[in-house]
């Protein structure tokens, strides 16, 4: 939890650094709308990009990867400048090594598969630096397995996803 504060407190502190100073029409761009095509690496807690991932973005539409696991879609409302989105991902990831106690029977595997959708806004400045607030319905498929037994167990479920992430647009 304290990990999790502290990357909340980074994430709105460097987005208060960036945008200083800066004034603009609310619906002027801030980026250049004659390149059609952005790269964006982002940092932080997403449903779309997880902890570190990579956006392609092109005019409205964005196709990103992501640590750990994630594949996402974005469709971006005004892709120049801040903008609404919303979108959805997917991934699968396994565990090695965890010692986990489901139903009274102590399992050493987990491989889950996961699939969301999402909306959100992200504020981009003219420098390239952008921040983004996002609230998704994550759904997962766990399987807990010990090697070499054919015993398993399966979980499934949904919970709410926030996340917050700081990025920068090439």
């Amino acid at each position: 939890m304290k990990f999790i504060f502290k990357l909340a407190c980074v994430c709105l502190i460097s987005t208060s650094c960036f945008g200083e100073g800066v004034e603009r029409d609310i619906n002027q761009s801030v980026l250049n709308p004659d390149n059609n095509s952005y790269l964006n690496v982002v940092f932080g807690i997403s449903p779309f990009l997880g902890v570190l991932g990579a956006e392609y973005q092109w005019e409205k539409h964005a196709i990103g990867i992501g640590y750990p696991n994630r594949l996402s879609y974005r469709y971006y409302v005004s892709p120049y400048q801040d903008t609404k989105f919303w979108g959805t991902y997917f991934g699968k990831m396994r565990y090695d090594d965890i010692d986990e106690i489901v139903d009274g029977i102590q399992y050493q595997n987990l491989e889950t598969q996961y699939i969301g959708v999402g909306v959100g806004y992200r504020w981009q400045w003219p420098s390239g630096w952008n921040t983004s607030a996002s609230f998704s319905i994550h759904h997962y498929d766990y399987m807990y397995t010990n090697f070499g037994s054919s015993q398993q167990t399966t979980k499934k479920g949904y919970f709410p996803f926030p996340g917050i992430n700081v990025g920068y647009k090439f």
